[in-house]
C-alpha cells in the first residue's frame, strides 16, 4: 500500500517536465494539458512537500535551491523507472525456449555451454528443465527434449545425437593396486553403481561373460557422484562413453582398464513435435548441440 506521505507519481512527472523545460507552457505542451493545469499540479506538489519548488517572476520560472535538489533526485528515480519498464517490455517480447533434458546431459553439456547459444540468439529466454522422466511434448511447455532411446510416438521427430556405450572406469592408482582389472578380474574390488541405472553393470557383464566375484558395492545417485568416488580410489565404476572422455580430459588419473570390452547402451536423440519441423530456432539448436557434443565428448584425450 503506497505511503500517504508520498506525492502521486503524476505530480512528480509534471514537476520533472516543468523543471526540465523551465516553462509551465512548454511542460503543458509536452504533457498535452493546459498551462493552468500544470501550475495547479505544481502547487499541489509544493503543498504536499511543504516547500517552494519554483520562483515565479514575470512569466518566468526558476528552481529554488530545494527545487534543484529535489529535481536531481526525481530525475534519477524516473530514469530508473523508465529503464526498468523498457527492460520488462523487451523481455516480454523475447521468445521462451524450453529444453527438457536428462540431468547428466544438462550438467555436462548444457550448463557449461548454453551461454554460447544464448549469445547467438539474444532474442530467446532459455529455460533448461532437467528430469529423467519422459514428458509429453505436445502438452508441456518444452520446445525440445534430449532423450535416451527413441520412442514410437508418430507425432514426434527424433534426430540421433550420439551412441552411448559402457566400459569400466577407475583411477590409474586403483588399477595399479588391482592390476587384474585389465583382464576382467574384479577380486578385492569395490563396484560403484548408480541407483537410477540398474542395467549398466548386468548388461556389460552379460555381453562379456564376466561376473565380478565381489559383494563389495557402493551405490550413488548420479554419474557425477560415481566419478568422484572413482577419483577418490573408492572403486571401479561403469563409464558411459563418450561422456567419460570429458571427465578423462579434465583428470589424467582416470583410465579405462578394459577399453577392448565396450557394450552398446542405447543412443541419445533430440526430439520435438512434427509441427515444429521448420522452426528455425530448433534447427539452430540442433546444429549447435551436435557441435558441442563433438567438442566435449571427443575420444581424443590430451
Amino acid at each position: 500500500m503506497p505511503s500517504q506521505h508520498l506525492p502521486s507519481l503524476n505530480l512528480i512527472r509534471v514537476f520533472e517536465v516543468a523543471a526540465r523545460r523551465m516553462s509551465f507552457k512548454d511542460a503543458a505542451d509536452e504533457l498535452f494539458v493546459s498551462p493552468p493545469a500544470v501550475s495547479h499540479q505544481i502547487r499541489a506538489l509544493e503543498e504536499n512537500l511543504g516547500i517552494v519548488l519554483f520562483k515565479r517572476e514575470n512569466r518566468k520560472i526558476s528552481l529554488t535551491a530545494e527545487g534543484k535538489r529535489y529535481y536531481l533526485h526525481v530525475k534519477r528515480g524516473l530514469d530508473l523507472i523508465d529503464t526498468a519498464t523498457l527492460a520488462v517490455r523487451k523481455e516480454k517480447k523475447k521468445r521462451r525456449f524450453v529444453i527438457n533434458t536428462l540431468p547428466n546431459i544438462a550438467s555436462l553439456l548444457l550448463f557449461p555451454n548454453i551461454h554460447d547459444f544464448q549469445a547467438k540468439h539474444p532474442e530467446l529466454n532459455i529455460q533448461i528443465d532437467s528430469d529423467v522422466a519422459r514428458i509429453d511434448l505436445e502438452t508441456s511447455e518444452a520446445n525440445v527434449a534430449i532423450r535416451h532411446e527413441c520412442g514410437n510416438e508418430p507425432e514426434l521427430t527424433y534426430h540421433p545425437l550420439v551412441k552411448i556405450a559402457l566400459t569400466p572406469l577407475c583411477s590409474r592408482s586403483y588399477l595399479e593396486q588391482h592390476p587384474g582389472l585389465s583382464d576382467g578380474d574384479f577380486r578385492n574390488c569395490r563396484l560403484i553403481k548408480i541407483s537410477g541405472d540398474t542395467y549398466q553393470w548386468p548388461r556389460w557383464q552379460t555381453q562379456w561373460s564376466l561376473a565380478p566375484d565381489t559383494q563389495d558395492e557402493l551405490v550413488v545417485s548420479t554419474v557425477q557422484a560415481s566419478i568422484e568416488a572413482v577419483k577418490n580410489n573408492i572403486g571401479v565404476a561403469m563409464g558411459y562413453l563418450p561422456t567419460t572422455y570429458q571427465f578423462m580430459r579434465n583428470d589424467n588419473d582416470l583410465v579405462l582398464p578394459m577399453l577392448n570390452k565396450v557394450t552398446p547402451h542405447g543412443e541419445c536423440f533430440l526430439t520435438y513435435c512434427n509441427s515444429d519441423s521448420n522452426d528455425e530456432v530448433i534447427m539452430a539448436f540442433h546444429e549447435w548441440l551436435k557441435e558441442i557434443i563433438s567438442k566435449e565428448w571427443s575420444d581424443k584425450i590430451n
